[in-house]
């Protein structure tokens, strides 16, 4: 016997699962994404590298800034370019201002109707209405920095290999100071509203992260330091899913905000750090579940960091100049802390600076292995204690606690 999830509800693309019932038991899960395929790898081939960041940024509406930014990282990496501070900076500025705009989507108006009862934040509005009104006051605020960095709320064109196509302004930085500053209260309320969420799905025994906190030259675990993935990430293809998915030496493992917590705690800011010590033993457990806890303190990170960028900036000023980018023969790997976790774009260059070879590795595509576990841990869990409608719905909170991105997902699989 197989009993299906539809299309999963309050997650971004199309997706669905398969419970596999045998002797009364459960004895699979099958984790299906079947958004369609979409060759951007293929797509980039024979591309001049100063178009590719552009063509990236359509991969997805929602974290379209983080795959611009790995794939200039990418190319600057295989061209041996290197950046001064002021464009690094700016660069995070605009993966903070996703991370605003990404988790307050997912936690405000996906996860909190789980957390209040209701089947959507439509109908959570009618009695919950102050809280909506909050979640799109914080996002806003988000999608004006990425506009601000990006050139557009959607699929940007302004970061490119070497800099800018245009520099923020003293008073844009001046605003998104202030407006920082402002919206913190309104974070930390957040923190208390997931804080009381109860574990589940499955504990994660891996967690995998970039060296830096929102990018990094390697990727790190919980067992060793810096790698490149290609040393430890094994990919495989699916005969059921249009996504691939991979394991870390031969083992599940996750990616995200919990990881990212989890990992690099010394480099939270002040508030978003006393916060993870609040409720370290809690996020400690590894329960997939905590990665909505997680998201709400990075929310407060995120909005204590693009103040704190935002001050760095107006202390020395805009030079607002780019770095000049010679193409030639070369190999890179950009290393983005998207909101969902680790992004990874990689490059190989010919001497005309056109993409000879190119791989995209999304953060739902590493945790597809983990989503699995997951799911058969609850759907195990669940099996014969509960009517088969109320343990659908608790499966599908589980895979919303991974906040994926399955748009994202889906790339070029080689038969």
């Amino acid at each position: 016997m197989i009993i299906e999830l539809r299309e999963f509800t309050r997650v971004e693309g199309n997706g669905k699962a398969e419970i596999v019932i045998e002797d009364n038991e459960v004895k699979d899960v099958r984790l299906k994404i079947v958004e369609g395929p979409r060759f951007f790898e293929l797509l980039t081939l024979g591309r001049h590298y100063y178009d590719v960041p552009d063509l990236e940024a359509r991969i997805c509406a929602i974290c379209y800034l983080s795959h611009s930014v790995a794939s200039v990282l990418g190319i600057e990496r295989a061209f041996g370019v290197e950046v001064p501070e002021e464009i690094a900076l700016l660069r995070e500025l605009g993966l903070v201002g996703e991370l605003i705009e990404s988790h307050t989507l997912h936690l405000y108006l996906l996860v909190a109707p789980d957390v209040f009862g209701y089947p959507d934040a439509i109908r959570m509005a009618t009695k919950h209405g102050e809280l909506v009104k909050e979640a799109i006051t914080i996002k806003a605020f988000g999608n004006r920095i990425r506009e601000l960095i990006g050139g557009r709320e959607i699929h940007g064109i302004n970061v490119k290999p070497g800099g800018f196509g245009r520099y923020p302004t003293v008073e844009e930085l001046e605003r998104v100071e202030k407006e920082s500053e402002a919206l913190l209260r309104l974070a930390k309320r957040a923190v208390r509203l997931f804080a009381s969420l109860e574990p589940y799905g499955a504990q994660a025994k891996h967690f995998v992260a970039t060296d830096g906190y929102l990018w990094g030259e390697k990727i790190i675990s919980d067992e060793e330091g810096a790698f490149d993935y290609t040393e430890r990430i094994e990919e495989r293809s699916l005969v059921y899913s249009f996504a691939k998915q991979s394991l870390y030496k031969g083992e599940t493992f996750f990616v995200g905000s919990l990881a990212r917590l989890l990992l690099k705690s010394e480099m939270l800011t002040p508030e978003a750090k006393r916060l993870f010590e609040e409720h370290r033993e809690k996020l400690a457990t590894g329960y997939v579940s905590y990665n909505n806890l997680a998201q709400a303190i990075e929310l407060v990170y995120a909005l204590e960091k693009a103040n704190e960028i935002a001050k760095t900036l107006l202390d020395r000023g805009i030079e607002g100049e780019n770095v000049p980018v010679e193409p030639k023969e070369g190999e890179g790997i950009g290393y983005v802390e998207a909101p969902r976790g680790v992004l990874i774009h990689h490059y190989r260059t010919d001497s005309d600076g056109k993409i000879a070879y190119s791989n995209i590795i999304t953060p739902t595509a590493l945790n597809h292995a983990m989503m699995e576990v997951s799911l058969l841990e609850e759907a195990r869990k669940l099996y014969g204690e509960v009517d088969e409608q109320a343990m659908i719905h608790c499966l599908e909170e589980t895979v919303r606690a991974f906040d994926p991105c399955i748009s994202c997902s889906v790339h070029l699989v080689k038969l």
